[in-house]
């Protein structure tokens, strides 16, 4: 029976596993650490100890073995009892024992019993299947080489590279070849030493380009025919610059008459410039009609004004309640400007008064108009707001 096999189960789950009359081995986590020499990353783990004084019994190790082997408390215990002897066996012949997969045990003279941990699982459940990493250090001269060195393109790249350049090259001297055998051909063309091969195959392509059809000669000459008859039309042309509304009969007659009777056009141009000063002398008379009606009404317009305009008797000022409704226009700082917006008023027809600031204000503000009810006040607030804007409301004061 491999005591150790159960001893190392119940340290995973327990941090303090009494052997009776033994000993007791103790289990505290120990963090991840780096080890200086190889360099590593060992991840958390849980290091056992040993404590000679814990020797009492805990039942912890006996109802382990009874349930794992089916056996009763006292057959479990017997069985601890059985091994702890072969241990002290092993100690008093041979000075040492070990439980495989925990520990050494040796014995001390005076110092009692000494313990190794040996064992290469990790106990603690949280660190299961961690591994140890190596993590190899970095020298500063080694990134530095690594920096300056230049990176080896790839070779297929190169291949490609070479490749396109390859067949770059070829297509270039095709086409600067063909260049060449095209200028020495035009050349030896114009000086006449044309080899006569040569000369029978531009005798044979000759024909494909003199085939010219004969309606496109006969179009030719109907386009030079209407260049010639074109000056026709440019009389037609100046005739509706003096008058408009004859406009489009000019073409009309242009089209209709040939070229060869230039009586037929001369007679409606001679014609024309009466009915247009007619017809100028018609316009210009309303113009004038028009132009002189302003200057007639200015003085009317002077006088409604004057007559809406608030007479000298009647107050432009009100200086306390009067409790009627008044609809305001705006607001001033200054009766100066108050003055001014009532002046712009009475010229529209109003019959604009300004209403002095009460104590502890400074707004001087500008009635339109005023009454005795709150229903004509807003009535009339609502109409000339049309006219004067949204801004308009109404104060009882």
């Amino acid at each position: 029976m491999q005591l150790s096999d159960h001893i190392r189960t119940l340290l995973r789950d327990h941090d303090c596993v009494i052997i009776p009359d033994f000993g007791g081995l103790i289990a505290e986590y120990e963090p991840a650490r780096i080890h200086p020499v190889r360099h590593t990353l060992v991840p958390p783990a849980k290091r056992v100890a040993f404590n000679q004084s814990l020797t009492r019994n805990d039942g912890l190790l006996v109802d382990a073995l009874s349930r794992k082997l089916n056996l009763s408390t006292v057959q479990a215990r017997q069985l601890v009892r059985e091994a702890v002897l072969q241990m002290q066996e092993e100690l008093e012949t041979g000075q040492r024992t070990e439980l495989r997969g925990v520990g050494m045990f040796r014995r001390a003279a005076g110092r009692g019993l000494e313990f190794e941990y040996t064992g290469t699982q990790n106990l603690l459940s949280a660190s299961y299947g961690l591994p140890e990493l190596v993590s190899r250090p970095i020298r500063a001269t080694d990134a530095i080489l690594a920096r300056e060195r230049p990176v080896a393109a790839p070779l297929l790249a190169v291949s490609r590279s070479s490749r396109v350049t390859r067949a770059f090259r070829v297509a270039a001297m095709t086409l600067v070849a063909g260049l060449a055998l095209s200028a020495n051909y035009m050349t030896l063309d114009m000086l006449g030493y044309l080899p006569e091969g040569w000369k029978v195959s531009k005798s044979v392509s000759l024909p494909s380009a003199g085939e010219v059809p004969v309606p496109v000669m006969a179009r030719q000459q109907a386009a030079l025919a209407s260049e010639i008859s074109a000056p026709a039309p440019r009389i037609s042309r100046e005739v509706p610059a003096m008058a408009p509304a004859e406009e489009k009969v000019a073409p009309v007659v242009a089209a209709v008459t040939p070229a060869a009777k230039p009586s037929v056009v001369a007679a409606p141009v001679v014609k024309k410039p009466i009915p247009v000063a007619t017809l100028a002398g018609a316009q210009k008379a309303p113009v004038s009609k028009t132009v002189a009606q302003p200057k007639a009404k200015a003085p009317g317009w002077e006088k409604a004004a004057a007559t809406n305009a608030t007479t000298s008797g009647e107050s432009t000022t009100i200086k306390s309640r009067t409790g009627r409704y008044y609809v305001i226009a705006g607001s001033y700082t200054s009766l100066t400007n108050a003055e001014k917006g009532r002046q712009a008023l009475v010229r529209l027809g109003h019959r604009a008064r300004v209403i002095l600031p009460q104590a502890g204000s400074r707004q001087y503000k500008l009635s339109v108009a005023d009454y005795a009810d709150r229903t004509s006040a807003d009535r009339e607030a609502q109409a000339q707001r049309r006219r004067l804007g949204n801004s308009l409301w109404v104060l009882n004061y």
